[in-house]
This record gives structure tokens, C-alpha cells and sequence, in this order.
């Protein structure tokens, strides 16, 4: 926008290390049947308020758009790199497991990861970073680990892997570890400002697993990974769905700079008084109900809760609301009209 007096790379450094941007950076979700339930219509709207990330995840969902006879309620059934069979409505980028990969610990003897990223892949990012940089912000990912391995294996049968502390479970997230190693410290190299990790890890009240089950299993595992990330002097972004409040403090100690929690199941004043001044937070501004279903007015309410939960006036928050093909375009509109107004510094 005019008013901007940093690039989006400087903002959303300062916004994470607490050093004074000149305003909230802004990060856009929208799944592709949001892109082609409102068409042009929304697509004119971001150009007007565009994120700092150059609106990238949503150019990604357009070409994930129904073609032809297609529609956005289609059932999809495919089959990912990992060897899981998945179905899901095409409307959307994710859904249920059909057909884990690792149906029983007799096809783990067998079981073959996919292929690593070639160098090429990896000599290709390192351009993509010295093009992008220094104007715009370069996250890479670090590769799946929770939620994947549940996959693999069927989530209830991972969860019993758990339970039992199966060694195969132990097997399979250690040559995972190494597997994530492997990229992370080539995105690194090659100039990467961020790791980006995702695992959602709560239910709508509680956490998904015990946490001193979490922190025996996952907690050094993830700290190999995200210790990767900050000696290399680069930060660390994990998304998380879900009720959290239990881990959070781990996950800040083991070295998270920009945490990602759907805070409005827990209360955002609750996760503010653990966050606020210590962990920069991407919002989730509420898409379970206000998002969808409440109107305008709340949408920006909600939004202006989320920075006086989050905020400093050194930093401390990323505005971000994921827009479902449920949401109508007002709520939208009232979401990123809002990013804009109550996230400009002073605040």
C-alpha cells in the first residue's frame, strides 16, 4: 500500500523479532472453492489488499480450480507421494485418509520414502531466494512429521503406536527426522529466511494426545529439526489447529519465532497472556463461526481483538484469516479491510 514505509521482507522480520514495523504484515488463505464460488470479484479484492507474501498461496489455489464440468462439492480420490490414498471434495486441499500407506508394521519391512528433492530442485530455490531477496520474505518447508506419519499409517493405528510406544513408530519418525534434515539444511544453505512446519495438534478442547506423551515422543524430534533452523540463524513458523495451551511453552522453548495456533477455540486472551511479547503469532482469526456465518462487524471485531491479544508496540503479530468456499465476499472484504485499518502502527 502507499502508506508502507517497509518492504515486506523488513515488516515481516520486524513483526517476528520484535524490532518496530511500520505496520502487521498480512498473510492470505483462500481454498479454491472460495476462488471460484466469488471469481474476479475476489480476485480484484486482493489485488486492492494484497498480503506481504505476494498473495503466492492463493496464485497456487487458482490452478487447483474445477475445469469444465467440474465442481467445487466433486469427490476427489488420489493418491499422494507418500503411498496414503486420500478423498476429498474438490473444493477444498485436504480431507480423509482412504487407504493409509503403512496399513500394518509387516508393510513397513518393505515400505520405500519417496525420493528426496533433486539438487537441481534445491540450486533452483537458491535463485528463486537471490531473485526474491531483499524486497520480499523466502520460507521453505521443512517437510511433514505428526500429522504425515498418521497418515502413513491410519490415524488410529498411529495413535495405538503411540499408546503402545511401538518401535516401529520409533523407527519411522527418526528416518522421518533425518528425511526433513536432509531439505531443511539445503533450503538453509541456500538462503532460506524461515522453516515452515504444520502439524495440528489439538482437538476443540483438548490436546490430541497426552502431553507428557508429546513431550517424551515429539519434543526432541522437533527440536533436531527447528535446532537446524536457528543456528542457521533462521526462524522457525509452525502451524498448529486446535487446542495447544499445554505445549506452547515447549514449543516457544524448542525455538518457534511464529506460532500459528487457532487461538479462538482456547480463548485469545488466554493465548496472549502466554505469547504476547514472546512468540510472534499468525493469526487465526475464528473460521469455525465468525469468519463463515457472523457478519461484517464482528468479522472486524474479531480481528481487533486478535492484535490487542497479540500485538506490542514492538511487533509480535501476522494478521491472517483462512477463508473457506463458505464464506461470503462482505465477510471477506470486512476480514482484509480490516488487516489494513487496525494493523498500521502506532496501533
Amino acid at each position: 500500500m502507499s502508506s508502507d514505509t517497509m518492504t515486506p521482507r523488513e515488516r515481516i522480520l520486524a513483526a517476528i523479532e520484535f524490532a518496530g514495523p511500520d505496520r502487521c504484515p498480512i498473510h492470505h488463505y483462500i481454498f479454491p472453492g472460495a476462488l471460484w464460488r466469488h471469481g474476479q470479484r475476489l480476485l480484484d479484492l486482493v489485488e486492492r489488499y494484497p498480503d506481504d507474501f505476494g498473495n503466492e498461496s492463493i496464485e497456487a489455489n487458482l490452478r487447483n480450480m474445477p475445469q469444465g464440468d467440474q465442481t467445487d462439492e466433486d469427490v476427489v480420490e488420489y493418491q499422494d507421494a507418500w503411498g496414503t490414498v486420500w478423498r476429498r471434495l474438490r473444493g477444498y486441499t485436504s480431507g480423509e485418509v482412504l487407504r493409509p500407506a503403512i496399513p500394518d508394521w509387516d508393510a513397513w519391512r518393505s515400505y520405500q520414502f519417496p525420493p528426496r528433492p533433486s539438487e537441481e530442485q534445491f540450486e533452483q530455490f537458491a535463485a528463486s531466494v537471490r531473485e526474491r531477496h531483499p524486497e520480499q520474505f523466502v520460507a521453505a518447508a521443512g517437510g511433514g512429521f505428526f500429522q504425515l506419519m498418521s497418515h502413513m499409517r491410519g490415524p488410529a493405528n498411529f495413535y495405538m503406536d503411540i499408546a503402545d510406544d511401538h518401535p516401529g513408530a520409533h523407527e519411522l519418525a527418526d528416518r522421518m527426522v533425518e528425511h526433513n534434515l536432509h531439505q531443511i539444511e539445503r533450503y538453509l544453505a541456500a538462503g532460506a529466511d524461515c522453516i515452515r512446519f504444520g502439524d495440528d495438534w489439538g482437538g476443540q478442547d483438548r490436546l490430541l494426545i497426552h502431553p507428557d506423551a508429546w513431550r517424551r515422543f515429539f519434543k526432541p524430534r522437533y527440536a533436531r529439526m527447528f535446532a537446524a533452523a536457528r543456528d542457521a540463524g533462521a526462524h522457525v513458523w509452525f502451524h498448529t489447529d486446535g487446542w495447544i495451551l499445554e505445549i506452547i511453552d515447549d514449543l516457544i522453548e524448542i525455538g518457534v519465532t511464529l506460532l500459528n495456533p487457532q487461538h479462538d477455540c482456547m480463548g485469545a486472551k488466554n493465548v496472549g497472556n502466554m505469547c504476547r511479547g514472546r512468540v510472534c503469532i499468525r493469526t487465526d482469526i475464528d473460521r469455525q463461526w465468525t469468519i463463515p456465518f457472523g457478519t461484517p462487524e464482528q468479522v472486524e471485531a474479531a480481528v481487533v481483538e486478535a492484535i490487542e491479544a497479540f500485538a506490542t508496540e514492538d511487533g509480535g503479530c501476522m494478521l491472517h484469516g483462512e477463508v473457506g468456499q463458505e464464506v461470503p465476499f462482505e465477510n471477506i472484504e470486512a476480514l482484509y479491510t480490516a488487516f489494513y485499518r487496525h494493523g498500521r502502527y502506532p496501533l
